[in-house]
């Protein structure tokens, strides 16, 4: 797989590339949990991740094999490749510093879910997302399930049942990606979030992803109780002094 994912630590940050341009960027099950492992490794003596792929496509699925759409004979062992993909999602999600992405092309399926995932999503204007499980006679609850915290019911609910792909402007709106710019102006922008996250304390900066993952299945008066808390801690931290 080293030759499918490049893994980069560039100053205080990593930097992971799927170099599948070839496929418009698939990822096998194997790769994901590698890519898992950097992740997490990434989490303890990084300050950030960079994720992109390579190619004019983003990444347009998982690769599956010969027959992608065979099931597996018994539901257990189902369960066991599923477990992997479920893992690789909540890495994502455990990783206690900001994974930011940039996405151009095609996101779909399994592309779609990670650009969702993303804590920053950056996204090209020509880029295109769609979970097209449905129309392949598959219930795509893995895939909604990396968009459940980030995108609003009515964003999924569409993606899940028209299987249609949707403009990044329509991304934007459901809450699906960050913002949106120019395929030239991808890399200055990603380059931009990353000066300002290399700036910040990194208790702050870990602070704001701890605070994200745990608050939004709160309810407002837990949510802001734990703020306040949050708040204190950090920020009486002699950590948010250093330079």
């Amino acid at each position: 797989m080293a030759n499918f994912i490049v893994n980069e630590k560039k100053g205080d940050g990593t930097y992971i590339t799927i170099n599948r341009g070839d496929v418009s960027g698939i990822v096998s099950d194997e790769m994901a949990g590698e890519i898992t492992g950097m992740i997490d490794a990434a989490g303890k003596d990084s300050k950030f991740v960079v994720y992109r792929s390579a190619g004019p496509d983003f990444c347009i699925g998982r690769d599956r094999g010969a027959n992608p759409y065979a099931p597996a004979k018994e539901a257990l062992d189902f369960r066991g490749n599923s477990e992997t993909i479920f893992n690789f999602y909540d890495s994502f999600r455990r990783c206690p510093v900001p994974v930011i992405g940039g996405v151009q092309g095609r996101a779909l399926g399994f592309g779609c879910s990670v650009a969702a995932l993303f804590d920053v999503t950056i996204a090209t204007a020509d880029a295109k997302f769609a979970l097209p499980e449905m129309g392949h006679n598959i219930l795509p609850t893995i895939a909604m399930s990396a968009l459940v915290d980030r995108v609003g019911r009515k964003g999924i609910s569409y993606l899940a049942y028209s299987t249609r792909e949707v403009d990044a402007q329509t991304a934007l709106a459901y809450g699906l990606v960050s913002l949106v710019v120019s395929a030239a102006q991808l890399d200055a922008e990603i380059d931009a979030v990353v000066k300002a996250v290399t700036k910040a304390p990194m208790p702050a900066v870990r602070g704001a992803k701890e605070y994200l993952g745990v608050a939004i299945g709160m309810d407002v008066k837990s949510a802001s109780s734990y703020a306040k808390n949050l708040h204190a801690t950090v920020n009486t931290s002699s950590r948010m002094r250093e330079k």
